[in-house]
């Protein structure tokens, strides 16, 4: 008796750890087909901030958030690389999608940045640039500190070569809570929920995800290939 109670025992161990593995299988083949097309995505980050030839070959989308250490780290690394060897030379178009992952900083500092682009488009990038570069030098610091304030963004604003009227029309924009900028980070956020983005920074390159974002050569494999077909 107590034999075939332990052959059973492993009979239904083993059934279980088979149906925990073919979960996993599954999960990860949904959240690949979920990716997006190259299409499909083009056509979802048409409004956002964009870099480069508008139409090119190549579309690389950043999905990131202003209080990630991790997309700190791209802006300041991978992004200048990349923007010397495919952006500025008009092989890749890239495009930027704000994800709020640390709530009302995430929120102010994405207004803000669409705010930018929406009123003063040839400044977005280097206001983009200058938030990144606001952040702590501490990797932990940059999510759980509270420094991405009004303040900071004012400081920043005045840093850009603005006409009063552009800096006073971004700042009613970002500050107003349920005006045009707070919908549009809010679509962003949904975006990337809709893809399922499963971290930031995520890149995909014609809406295939980067296996390793932090890795150059990984990313410049992506595009190459992307550029070869």
């Amino acid at each position: 008796m107590l034999k075939k109670n332990k052959w059973l025992i492993v009979f239904i161990v083993v059934v279980i750890v088979a149906g925990i593995f073919f979960s996993l299988a599954t999960f990860k083949t949904s959240n690949k087909g979920n990716s997006g097309s190259s299409e499909t995505l083009a056509a979802e980050t048409q409004k956002q901030p964009t870099q480069g030839k508008k139409d090119s070959k190549v579309l690389l989308v950043e999905f990131g958030d202003f209080k990630c250490p991790y997309c700190g780290d791209f802006e300041r690394n991978i992004k200048p690389k990349l923007e010397k060897e495919y952006i500025d030379n008009n092989k890749v178009e890239f495009r930027y999608v704000n994800v709020l992952i640390h709530g009302d900083e995430s929120k102010i500092g994405a207004k803000a940045a669409l705010a930018v682009n929406q009123y003063a488009p040839d400044k977005y990038w280097q206001f983009h640039h200058a938030l990144f570069e606001q952040q702590p030098n501490n990797k932990d610091d940059v999510g759980s500190q509270h420094w991405l304030t009004d303040d900071l963004i004012q400081h920043q604003l005045q840093k850009l070569d603005l006409s009063e009227q552009e800096r006073k029309q971004i700042t009613a924009a970002y500050r107003d809570e349920k005006g045009e900028m707070a919908k549009r980070a809010q679509e962003d956020h949904t975006l990337a929920k809709k893809e399922e983005v499963p971290y930031v920074p995520a890149l995909y390159v014609n809406g295939k995800q980067v296996e390793d974002e932090t890795d150059f050569d990984a990313i410049k494999d992506e595009i190459d290939k992307a550029l070869e077909e």
